[in-house]
Formats: C-alpha cells, sequence, structure tokens
C-alpha cells in the first residue's frame, strides 16, 4: 500500500503530537520546581516551633519531592536545618525573601531561589534567632546594606555550622 504526501504529512504531524506530548508530560511530573507560598498565622516554624509571621526578617521555605514543605522564621534556622547530616535528600527547592524588595519588619512575597542569593552575615543587625544571613538578589543591593549595617556577603554553598555557632 502507498500512502500519498497528503497521508505521510499526517502520520508526522501524530509522531510529532505524540512526542510532544510524552515530552510535555515527563517535565511536568519531574522538571517542575514547586512555587513558593506566602506564609500565614498557620504556618510555624520547623525548627523552633515560632509562628514565621511574628517576627521580623527574611522567611525561607524548603519543598521536597513529597509535595511537603519545611517553613523557617528566618534563615538562621533554614542553614542550621539544611547543613545538618540527616537533612533529607529530596529537596526539590529552597526560596527566600530578597531582602532588597521586601519589608524588613514583615516581609511578604519577593521569593527568590535561596541557592542563587548573596547573603549578608556578621551585620550589627540580628533576626529573631540571633545571627543573621540577610538575602539579596541583586549584590548591589547586598553592598548597600552592608554600608549601613556591616558584614560581608557569603553565597549559600560557603556557609557552614561553625559560622552559625556563637
Amino acid at each position: 500500500m502507498r500512502l500519498g504526501s497528503g497521508g505521510m504529512r499526517k502520520i508526522a504531524l501524530t509522531l510529532t503530537l505524540l512526542a510532544v506530548c510524552i515530552l510535555a508530560s515527563c517535565s511536568s511530573e519531574s522538571g517542575a520546581k514547586p512555587l513558593p507560598f506566602e506564609f500565614t498565622r498557620d504556618h510555624a516554624c520547623s525548627v523552633c516551633g515560632m509562628i514565621i509571621v511574628d517576627f521580623p526578617g527574611s522567611k525561607a521555605q524548603m519543598h521536597y519531592s513529597s509535595g511537603r514543605p519545611d517553613s523557617f522564621c528566618s534563615t538562621l534556622d533554614m542553614f542550621l536545618f539544611y547543613l545538618q547530616p540527616d537533612c533529607p535528600a529530596n529537596i526539590t527547592a529552597i526560596y527566600v525573601n530578597d531582602m532588597g524588595k521586601a519589608d524588613m519588619d514583615h516581609p511578604r512575597g519577593h521569593w527568590i531561589d535561596a541557592k542563587a542569593a548573596f547573603y549578608v552575615f556578621g551585620a550589627k543587625v540580628k533576626g529573631s534567632m540571633g545571627e543573621s544571613l540577610v538575602p539579596f538578589g541583586n549584590p548591589a543591593d547586598a553592598q548597600a546594606y552592608i554600608g549601613k549595617h556591616g558584614g560581608m556577603i557569603v553565597r549559600f554553598d560557603k556557609v557552614n555550622l561553625a559560622m552559625l555557632r556563637p
């Protein structure tokens, strides 16, 4: 049986649509990052149990492949949790507030990827749990903060437990 050019086009189109559908279903199941959410009075810190919205400073949230998130009242608590040997390995996303855009007293929104942030460490300003790691999406905002409050820029992968212990 011979197919004309119209038949061949239909087969090619069908195969192309099938391939697109297969690729789309794979990427939506495994490649999509969960979106950040806003904290309410129902969210308590996964480390200390404090009601997150009752305290100033940047917050953090960690998402897992199971769909379950952990919530943190401060970046300090997030790092103390993340740097433990028994921290879950199935983390799909970590978000922090960009403090170059969010209100320091009542941060909402302006969520950025925690691993891409520029953290100011060692500033004169302390957070809700002591030492503060103030995240910024833009290094110029971090430098401006350092100009007012001191400290130094530290990247996510350079933060360690020794820095966070008094």
